[in-house]
C-alpha cells in the first residue's frame, strides 16, 4: 500500500530491520530485536554485526533517512535479543547510502568497518577503525579511489584480513575483487 502519489513502496520509510540469532550453533533459529517502526529519520537497512570483548554486540546499518550521514549504529547487551537503545546516527563514519561490513579483531582489539569513503559517490573502498566499540572511527587503509560498493571482511588468519568487494573501473558493479590486507596496517 503506498501513502502518496510517487510513492512506489521502496521508499526508505518502508524499511526495518532484525537480526536471526541461534543458541546451538545453527541447528535452529530466532528472531531478535526487531526495528521495525520506520520514522524518517533513521531508516535502518542491511546491518551487519560483531561481538565486543565485553559481550556487547554493536550493529550498524545503513540509514537512508533524515539523519546526520548515512549510518547508524546501536548496541545489545543481551546477544541481540533487545536493543540497549534505539538505533542513533554514527556521522563518524562518512559514507554514501551504501552496505558496509564490520569485523572485529580479538588481537589486537580493533572493530574494522568497511565501505566507501567518498561521501556522496559509490567510490573509494576504506576500511576504518575504532578501539573504543564504534563511538569514533579512523581510515586505516584505503584500496583505491576507484568505484567501489557493497564488501564483507572475514579474519584470514592472525596476519591478514580479506575484503572482498564489489568495484570497476567505470562502474562500481563491475567486477567483485577479494584482498589481502596485513592486520598492521589496519590496526
Amino acid at each position: 500500500m503506498v501513502d502518496s502519489p510517487g510513492d512506489v513502496g521502496t521508499e526508505g520509510r518502508y524499511n526495518g530491520g532484525h537480526d536471526l540469532l541461534s543458541d546451538d550453533d545453527g541447528e535452529t533459529w530466532r528472531i531478535g530485536y526487531v526495528d521495525d517502526d520506520p520514522d524518517g529519520y533513521i531508516n535502518v537497512n542491511e546491518t551487519t554485526a560483531a561481538e565486543l570483548p565485553d559481550g556487547r554486540v554493536y550493529f550498524n546499518t545503513r540509514n537512508d533517512a533524515t539523519a546526520p550521514g548515512t549510518r547508524a549504529d546501536a548496541y545489545s547487551y543481551d546477544g541481540g535479543t533487545t536493543l540497549a537503545t534505539p538505533f542513533r546516527p554514527q556521522a563518524g563514519l562518512v559514507t554514501p547510502v551504501v552496505e558496509g561490513s564490520l569485523l572485529h579483531l580479538c588481537e589486537p582489539d580493533v572493530l574494522l568497518y568497511s565501505g566507501p569513503a567518498a561521501p556522496g559517490f559509490r567510490a573509494l573502498m576504506t576500511v576504518r577503525a575504532s578501539r573504543d566499540g564504534g563511538v569514533t572511527w579512523q581510515p586505516v587503509h584505503t584500496v583505491d579511489g576507484l568505484p567501489a560498493a557493497y564488501s564483507d571482511l572475514v579474519r584470514i588468519d592472525q596476519d591478514t584480513v580479506g575484503l572482498l568487494y564489489e568495484t570497476g573501473d567505470f562502474s562500481a558493479y563491475s567486477t567483485i575483487t577479494f584482498r589481502r590486507v596485513p592486520v598492521e596496517e589496519l590496526v
